[in-house]
Order: C-alpha cells, then sequence, then structure tokens
C-alpha cells in the first residue's frame, strides 16, 4: 500500500517527471489520487506517452487533476485519450463525497463559507474555527 506522496512519486515516477506547476495532497483524498494512478498507469500500458501531472489541488471543494502528454497524442490515441479523461473525471467525482481530512463518507456544504468535502465531526471542527491543517508532505502518510 502506498502511504505517502513520497511513496507515490517514487512508484509511478514518469507521472511526476514533468514541468509540474503544484501538487497539493489532502490527507482525506490521498488513496483517491493512489487509485487514480494506478489506473492511469494501466490505462497507458508500456508506452507512457509521456504522460505527467502538471497540478493537483482543490477547486470548489473537490480534487482537480491536471496532465500533460506528449505531443500530438489527442489526435493519434483518441479512445485511450477519453478513457484517461473519463478516470480523471471519476477520481475528481468521488472526491466530492469524501472528507478531505480524513477520508470518511463526507459532503459538500456550500453554508459554510468554504466549500470543501468534509464529514460530519471536521465540518464541526471548520465551523468551530479548529479545523486543523489536512495537506500533506512528501513524508507524511494519508489516511
Amino acid at each position: 500500500m502506498i502511504d505517502t506522496p513520497a511513496e507515490l512519486k517514487a512508484r509511478y515516477p514518469y507521472q511526476f517527471s514533468g514541468p509540474i506547476i503544484s501538487m497539493s495532497f489532502a490527507r482525506g483524498w490521498f488513496q483517491i489520487f493512489v487509485l487514480l494512478c494506478e489506473e492511469i498507469d494501466v490505462a497507458l500500458g508500456e508506452n507512457k506517452r509521456g504522460f505527467h501531472w502538471t497540478q493537483l489541488k482543490e477547486k470548489f471543494g473537490v480534487v482537480r487533476a491536471y496532465y500533460g502528454l506528449e505531443k500530438g497524442f489527442l489526435d493519434r490515441e483518441p479512445v485511450l485519450r477519453d478513457r484517461l479523461m473519463e478516470l480523471k473525471t471519476t477520481a475528481e467525482s468521488r472526491s466530492s463525497r469524501i472528507c478531505a481530512a480524513c477520508g470518511d463518507p463526507g459532503k459538500l456544504d456550500p453554508a459554510t463559507g468554504w466549500l470543501i468535502a468534509l464529514c460530519p465531526m471536521h465540518r464541526a471542527q471548520q465551523l468551530d474555527g479548529m479545523l486543523e491543517s489536512f495537506w500533506l508532505k512528501d513524508h507524511e502518510a494519508g489516511p
């Protein structure tokens, strides 16, 4: 099992070898991203086609993942292109139902000011101003 961003980067180095804008791993969403990396690796097969993550962040309360590929790939392999987009979209959607802080079931609640998927316990902490940072550093473990 992959527990830290450093382990993930070591397992799939090609996915983190291109130009990267930023990488932010929410503790509760980390295993969603691990699964996405595994699925991308399988979908690509032997030829990795220059695939690399360019940005991973939270936007509008859910994971947003952006990637780059070798030039011309989008035109040459439309079936694989669509599969990669489907995998990415599924992971982003999944994060809307998972607490970003702990990985338990959660939901988006726009009434609280900061739109982020949280479980009831972490939502209460957010409302009380007591929610601690849940962004992982390279050697910190997810849930």
